[in-house]
């Protein structure tokens, strides 16, 4: 059986430039009713044994190459690399892929120097088969950060390249001053049970994401299917879950009004829109297409605002 935890894939302590140690991150993510979080310091992995610590909450080790082209994150490996030397960006990332890590674009269209050195990604990947995911999704606020609407147009042009990429929603998560949105966040679909780094991993590799700025939004295929999977073409009828238990549990300063969800194909094509009353979207897949669901609506005085997004399942 699976099941989605809501988890953080990108978060700093005090062993780079964050202001939480290890045993603060934890506990500040379990507050936001988390069952995951990502430890992803800058250039350093002094933070791993203090999370080795943690049997609560699930931790997947990682960490945030910070260079002056971009920065990259690393997920799940032992592997370390000379962060001041990545002469080779496809070598770079090919490299660790082969020694079982994951790789994520971080921030790709952020401001960069002097506001944040490395920040705009400026590599030129050959190869975006050895990446795993992007944050298509950054900051605690994503629906004000405008840099995200040109992540979400770089994710779909990959996808429309036949790359099967996950989306992410990344806070760079620092410290609680000034933070905001707090059910923002990445669900992960595992093997139901007690998660762990190892489960986040797998859900991550398998593109099986989804993306949100406070509901809980997935679906499922009448078959089984879900995000991440192949389907066959033809006719299939798309389970939809818009949940907002843990939104509300933890965001109680926010408005949200769910307006319409929209079937999103190659060329960022809104194929079918229905009301977010709708439980159920019935629609003929085409052969070769990849297919995302997005939720549209109001968030305080924001509006026709995308409010949460599926990763894609993909048509043989």
């Amino acid at each position: 059986m699976k099941k989605w935890y809501p988890c953080e894939l990108h978060c700093h302590t005090l062993h780079s430039d964050g202001g939480f140690t290890v045993e603060g991150l934890i506990s500040a993510a379990k507050s936001r009713k988390l069952s995951g979080i990502c430890l992803t310091d800058h250039n350093t992995v002094s933070g791993w044994e203090e999370a080795d610590k943690e049997k609560e909450l699930a931790v997947l080790k990682g960490i945030e190459y910070t260079t002056f082209d971009g920065h990259m994150l690393c997920l799940g490996t032992e592997k370390i690399i000379d962060f001041t030397d990545i002469s080779n960006i496809d070598c770079t990332v090919k490299d660790f892929r082969e020694n079982g890590g994951l790789i994520g674009i971080a921030h790709p269209f952020q401001l960069g120097t002097p506001i944040c050195t490395g920040g705009h990604w400026d590599y030129k990947i050959t190869k975006w088969e050895n990446v795993n995911y992007i944050e298509v999704f950054s900051e605690g606020c994503p629906y004000l950060n405008t840099p995200n609407k040109k992540a979400r147009a770089l994710w779909h042009s990959l996808l429309d390249k036949g790359y099967r990429i996950a989306p992410s929603m990344g806070r760079d998560w620092h410290r609680i001053e000034g933070d905001v949105n707090l059910a923002a966040c990445t669900y992960l679909c595992c093997e139901e049970g007690q998660l762990t780094g190892d489960k986040m991993k797998s859900a991550i590799r398998d593109g099986r994401t989804a993306v949100t700025t406070g509901p809980f939004f997935t679906f499922e295929t009448a078959d089984g299917f879900t995000v991440g999977d192949e389907i066959s073409e033809g006719e299939n009828i798309i389970e939809i879950t818009l949940d907002t238990v843990r939104q509300k549990k933890i965001a109680t300063t926010q408005n949200f009004c769910f307006k319409e969800i929209r079937l999103v194909s190659n060329g960022s094509k809104a194929v079918k829109v229905i009301p977010a009353t709708e439980k159920n979207l019935t629609f003929n897949f085409e052969k070769g297409q990849w297919y995302s669901l997005e939720l549209w609506g109001d968030i305080d005085e924001k509006t026709d605002t995308l409010l949460a997004f599926t990763g894609a399942i993909y048509v043989k």
